[in-house]
């Protein structure tokens, strides 16, 4: 006998039609750099025309985005409303991650499938997001339970799509073909491929260097029609700043990343708003 309608549903639909546009990053392989994408796109979209901007944290097991916006070890409240998601001091930015519910950032977090459905379920339905113009979702890497969870769950609030992470190795390009197929499975559309660590910066004379031969980012794209929506060079400055929690978009804004960065947010922008 099958089950009805999930009755949480209507309460997330509710949510989530407060918030204009909830956009999904994903990555094929880890250790790209999504979540630190993740986290520049949010500060960037804040920059742009002051917008309102949320980030929920599904890496369940690996979760990083609490100590890039600066609210680590910083507890989450329950109120009459719901959870009240932490705010970051850089760009107000709201978040919401399993980090900020652990007595430890030394705990471990080992979940089976179910259980991790039922966290991101209560990020989406009990987390009082209030109106945002943007709700960044940082999920971990590969086609896995939270993705699946997430797409189902978002499905009648209609998000805007996927922004993909790779780098430009050929080992990340072969997995982030994995990922342009499931999105296509999953009827979430792409709204561009992101190509992080595309040179080095040096500190002294602020000249990129390519690390990485080849043009195999530009090349995925073309062949399965989706746009490039930008490069990001690796800057030692912006590295300190995602250590540290400090805002680049203020301390640097000169910086080859972040002007990427915000030529990506403007670009991602000008999609979604078409």
């Amino acid at each position: 006998m099958q089950g009805g309608p999930d009755p949480d549903q209507e309460i997330i639909d509710v949510r989530m039609g407060a918030i204009k546009h909830k956009i999904l990053i994903l990555s094929g392989k880890g250790g790209v750099g999504k979540s630190t994408v993740a986290y520049l796109l949010s500060l960037a979209l804040a920059k742009c025309q002051s917008s309102k901007v949320g980030v929920v944290d599904l890496d369940i097991c690996g979760p990083s985005i609490p100590k890039l916006l600066g609210v680590e070890n910083q507890p989450i409240i329950q109120t009459p409303y719901g959870w009240k998601p932490l705010v970051s001091p850089n760009g107000d930015i709201k978040v919401m991650s399993v980090a900020s519910l652990l007595d430890s950032d030394k705990t471990s977090v080992i979940f089976r499938g179910p259980r991790k459905t039922g966290l991101i379920k209560r990020f989406l339905k009990d987390t009082f997001w209030g109106k945002l113009d943007f709700l960044i979702c940082d999920t971990p890497p590969g086609t896995s339970d939270e993705h699946m969870s997430i797409v189902k769950l978002l499905k009648n609030a209609k998000p805007d799509g996927a922004v993909l992470v790779t780098t430009p190795q050929e080992v990340a390009m072969a997995t982030m073909r994995k990922e342009l197929n499931f999105c296509k499975k999953m009827g979430v559309t792409v709204l561009g491929l992101v190509e992080n660590m595309s040179g080095l910066v040096c500190p002294c004379c602020k000249e990129t260097t390519e690390i990485f031969p080849g043009s195999g980012v530009a090349s995925l794209a073309e062949s399965y029609g989706v746009p490039v929506l930008g490069s990001i060079p690796m800057d030692p400055m912006i590295t300190e700043c995602c250590e540290s929690g400090r805002d680049p978009m203020e301390n640097y804004p000169e910086s080859p990343t972040v002007q990427s960065m915000m030529g990506i947010s403007n670009h991602l922008i000008s999609l979604i708003n078409r």
